[in-house]
C-alpha cells in the first residue's frame, strides 16, 4: 500500500487503525473540553460577611504562623490563642472560614494572597531578627 492510497484506507468502515485514529481523536477531544480547568474568578457563592482583604490577610498570616509556633511547642494552647486572634480581628471563625472558602476558589486571586501573606511573615521575620540583633549589641 503507497502513502497516497492510506487515506482512503483510513475512511473504510471495517478498518481497525482509522477506527482507533477516529475513536483516539473523539476521546481526547472529550477529554480536552470536560476536562479543562478554568482559573477564572471564584467557583463558590460569596459569603454574606466577606472578609476583607485587608483583614483576611493577615488574620491568614497570623493562623499560619500560630501553627508553626504550635508545630514547635508542645505548650500553646491552639484553641485560646486563636480565639484570642478572631477576637483582635473582630470575626468570627466562621465568618474567616466562609471567606478562606470563598478566597480559596478563586485560584489566581488567591495565590496573590497568599503571596502577600508570605510577605508579611518575611518582614515580621526581619523585624524579629532585628530586634535580636539590638538587643545583643545592647547586652
Amino acid at each position: 500500500m503507497s502513502l497516497r492510497e492510506l487515506p482512503e484506507q483510513l475512511h473504510k468502515p471495517n478498518n481497525p487503525v482509522g477506527m482507533t485514529i477516529i475513536m483516539l481523536a473523539m476521546i481526547s477531544s472529550f477529554f480536552s473540553t470536560s476536562c479543562s480547568v478554568t482559573t477564572e474568578g471564584p467557583r463558590i457563592t460569596e459569603p454574606t460577611q466577606l472578609l476583607p482583604d485587608s483583614v483576611y490577610i493577615p488574620l491568614l498570616a497570623n493562623i499560619q504562623l500560630m501553627q508553626v509556633w504550635n508545630k514547635s511547642t508542645d505548650t500553646l494552647d491552639l484553641n485560646s490563642v486563636k480565639k484570642d486572634l478572631f477576637r483582635t480581628f473582630k470575626v468570627s471563625e466562621k465568618q474567616f472560614l466562609d471567606s478562606h472558602r470563598y478566597y480559596q476558589s478563586d485560584f489566581e486571586g488567591q495565590r496573590v494572597r497568599l503571596d502577600s501573606v508570605k510577605v508579611l511573615i518575611e518582614t515580621e521575620k526581619r523585624r524579629v531578627q532585628e530586634f535580636e540583633r539590638n538587643n545583643e549589641q545592647t547586652n
